[in-house]
């Protein structure tokens, strides 16, 4: 087949290094991929969710399946529409139990009734994924019985399984795609592209909004302040919509995955200021600059601010993909103190502070001590820098390099 190209050698070139980068993208070593594993060997049923693109369906397909089901391809989501209880039809017809995978499971949120009946039958084992929440949630208000189906989250790359320079992460996300892309100008338009297919058809399609506009708006506004505390108040005077819409809207950023919110942490019996509002993150940094309309080269004092959300996102991709019962929090008092971010687990609070330099003195500390004397399960804390060598700061407190964040909370926990 002749590609057209004026120099062969070059079409060859190109070839090879489209079917190399395609190789790499299904190359990266998944840290959630055991557990997920673990459960499907155990005869458990799974549900994944995660936000497009961040390898759910590669994933996925690494197991064999006596079934699989692609909603989205249009004509099998009509058959489906047209006849929910397809799916148990043809399980029925088949003479064992079936192991059976269905892709984008929101856009046809009915048809876990079936699951249900067929896994409570021992007729079927299912492996579901799906880009959106929302649907399920609102439209079922499922109650998911322990034991039937184990939830699991994905998440771009992880720190942990891509090792990108932090610039390229903060400029350019972890989705795999992107990460696996060499030439920065064609980042740049892949995610343009990501960012334009998201607000189409997670958005127009998925919540049914009247009106795409407004909401495209805020989302450049959040992305912008993505990170900070948010304050639906001035959102609103802002952007011109209520502040209940503007509550609707943060909740469509959680329901399609885009962002994840993070609660204060308000437990204290001196202090009465402590904020109360929530922190957004958004899911990918890459996305969220796009979304922000900024440019690739940051100022540093922005810069220090998206490696703060760096930590934030990976700390959550931690929890993740650990599966431990732990929590991320912030602590701030407007008046005084605040920390970055806080992990519980166990009743035991773990504060962290971030700062975009190589040797954190004891200027960058003195939050931590204060919160640490006002906690007693606080008994350690940590510094997350750009420091080539661990070491201590104070007796209990620790600084680490961003880059070995994972390890030390797995240490740790």
């Amino acid at each position: 087949m002749k590609l057209g190209l004026k120099n062969p050698q070059r079409a060859n070139s190109v070839l090879t290094y489209i079917n190399i980068r395609r190789k790499f993208i299904y190359m990266y070593k998944r840290d959630i991929w055991p557990l997920i594993k673990k459960q499907v060997e155990l005869g458990k049923s799974i549900l994944l969710l995660g936000p497009r693109q961040v390898g759910k369906t590669t994933l996925c397909r690494s197991f064999k399946y006596d079934l699989e089901i692609n909603l989205a391809s249009i004509p099998e989501k009509l058959l489906f529409e047209k006849d929910p209880g397809r799916l148990e039809k043809i399980v029925q017809n088949l003479e064992k139990k079936v192991f059976v995978y269905i892709d984008e499971i929101q856009k046809i949120p009915r048809l876990f009734n079936s699951v249900q009946v067929l896994i409570d039958n021992k007729r079927a084992q299912f492996v579901l994924t799906g880009s959106s929440a929302r649907k399920i949630r609102q439209e079922l208000d499922l109650n998911y019985a322990p034991g039937r189906l184990i939830n699991f989250k994905m998440n771009p790359l992880s720190l942990n399984e891509n090792p990108s320079p932090l610039d390229e992460i903060l400029t350019y996300g972890q989705l795999p795609a992107i990460c696996a892309e060499v030439n920065l100008e064609q980042k740049e338009i892949e995610l343009r592209s990501y960012v334009e297919n998201y607000i189409e058809e997670e958005i127009r399609k998925e919540t049914r909004l009247r009106s795409v506009a407004p909401f495209s708006r805020f989302i450049e506004l959040a992305a912008i302040q993505s990170g900070k505390i948010a304050n639906f108040s001035e959102i609103s005077k802002e952007l011109g919509p209520s502040v209940m819409t503007i509550q609707n809207y943060y909740q469509i950023l959680e329901d399609t995955l885009f962002a994840v919110r993070v609660e204060p942490y308000t437990k204290s019996s001196s202090r009465k200021k402590l904020t109360k509002s929530s922190r957004y993150l958004f899911f990918d940094l890459g996305v969220r600059r796009i979304l922000a309309e900024e440019p690739e080269k940051f100022s540093q004092d922005r810069k220090g601010e998206l490696f703060e959300h760096f930590v934030g996102n990976e700390i959550l991709k931690w929890i993740n993909i650990s599966k431990k019962p732990a929590k991320l929090y912030f602590w701030r008092d407007p008046d005084g103190p605040e920390v970055d971010w806080i992990i519980e687990y166990k009743g035991q609070l773990l504060p962290i502070e971030v700062k975009l330099k190589a040797q954190p003195d004891n200027k960058s500390i003195r939050h931590l001590k204060t919160f640490m004397t006002e906690y007693r399960t606080a008994r350690q804390a940590l510094v997350v820098s750009t420091t080539d060598v661990k070491f201590k700061v104070d007796s209990n407190i620790t600084v680490i390099s961003y880059q070995d964040l994972h390890s030390q909370l797995n240490t740790l926990f």
